[in-house]
């Protein structure tokens, strides 16, 4: 009876297990790779879908023109037709641009073409922003990293700033009339030292230490991690332009692609 109910309960937690692997979508690429995905949504551009393991997180972007196939969680698959080669540049093959896949490549590692700006914590790609699940496909595995560090950085800095502000306002509001009246008082102390003027005052003051202090920290943290922000965005345009040099090389004198 033991052995019989120890096998029962095996088979039901094996069936168990088969049906939440089974509750994920499989996204295919051309490329090659898989990704376990819930999706959420299918248009005439793009897939939007959640990881499957922080289904709770961001939405994230695919364009249909890199997948080849999704299978879904209820066995059906759904397929898409093959993106159109680019045609053949005139420049040989010689000078060709180096295959230059960063460390972190997705599925849309070769959408990177044009220029990159980074603008208020936000990063554009030919006039079209970034999404934060599309920084993989851009950077390498230095830069993804730094953006990462310096994007918590920057949001560090703007919480301080914000409170630092708020608190330094609410001092001002407890210190200016405490000191009026405070100074009232003792110029003329016939009704005697108005001391809770006295401690209105001290708490304005206060205050205001500390959203300074909050400010005097806050305004450095965001300010470096712009920065840092910018850098991967020159960084990236910096790896992926093409330019023309003359000079000397080892075989002789000449023109060079500088990629």
């Amino acid at each position: 009876m033991k052995k019989f109910i120890a096998i029962l309960t095996a088979s039901v937690a094996m069936l168990l297990c088969a049906g939440k692997a089974q509750a994920q979508d499989i996204i295919l690429t051309h490329e090659g790779e898989l990704i376990m995905a819930v999706v959420t949504e299918i248009n005439d551009a793009e897939i939007v879908y959640k990881a499957f393991d922080n289904q709770q997180g961001p939405n994230y972007k695919i364009a249909i023109a890199k997948v080849q196939k999704i299978r879904f969680s209820n066995g059906t698959e759904q397929a898409f037709a093959a993106p159109q080669p680019a045609p053949q540049s005139d420049v040989p093959s010689a000078f060709q641009a180096a295959d230059r896949t960063p460390a972190y490549s997705g599925a849309a590692a070769n959408t990177r073409a044009g220029y990159m700006e980074y603008t208020r914590g936000e990063f554009e790609v030919a006039g079209r922003e970034l999404y934060e699940g599309e920084y993989r496909n851009y950077f390498n595995a230095d830069e993804f990293e730094t953006v990462n560090s310096a994007m918590r950085q920057r949001g560090a800095g703007k919480g301080l700033m914000i409170a630092g502000g708020a608190t330094l306002g609410a001092g001002l509001i407890f210190f200016i009339p405490g000191a009026i009246f405070w100074y009232d008082s003792v110029a003329d102390p016939y009704y005697g030292l108005d001391y809770t003027a006295f401690a209105f005052m001290c708490s304005g003051a206060a205050l205001m230490g500390v959203g300074g202090t909050l400010m005097t920290i806050g305004i450095p943290l965001f300010c470096v991690g712009n920065g840092r922000l910018n850098w991967a965005a020159s960084s990236y345009n910096q790896r992926n332009q093409v330019a023309f040099s003359l000079g000397a090389g080892r075989d002789g004198a000449g023109l060079f692609l500088r990629f």
